[in-house]
């Protein structure tokens, strides 16, 4: 359900990020299929790439256990915002204690905005994400999305 909010959330996002220069991209860790079947599902259009071997989850430092995505009293505090805006807990696709997060990366490689979700459902205001982007680009303004 938090994995759904949060990419929803973003890609609705998509085009005041294009107009700042950037792009989206999003990582899961499930199976191909399912990916394919989520960017269906919620209409997404960002590109949308998988890792089940977790690998780049642990090269970027997310967090993963238990306690994170299950037990933390957060979790349910989070779950609650999540249904209110009408998200579900379906079945899980992927590793269910594997948390993500937020980077964003310059053309550069520089690392200017990262966010590592301490429980299942933190994510990060997007306002902060737009704000580490900058401001709309002038060649964004002249060629609107």
């Amino acid at each position: 359900m938090f994995c759904r909010e949060q990419a929803v959330q973003l890609h609705r996002e998509r085009f005041a990020i294009h107009d700042r220069g950037a792009e989206i991209i999003m990582i899961g860790n499930g199976a191909a299929n399912f990916a394919r079947a989520f960017a269906e599902d919620y209409s997404i259009t960002t590109p949308l790439y998988i890792d089940p071997s977790l690998e780049s989850y642990r090269a970027l430092g997310m967090r993963r256990g238990i306690v994170a995505t299950i037990l933390s009293p957060q979790v349910f505090l989070h779950g609650a915002r999540a249904m209110r805006g009408g998200f579900h807990q379906g079945l899980t696709r992927g590793d269910r204690f594997q948390l993500g997060g937020v980077l964003v990366v310059s053309q550069d490689g520089e690392v200017l905005y990262r966010y590592t979700s301490e429980t299942a459902g933190d994510h990060p205001k997007v306002a902060d994400i737009l704000g580490a982007l900058g401001p709309v680009t002038s060649a964004a303004r002249a060629n609107p999305s």
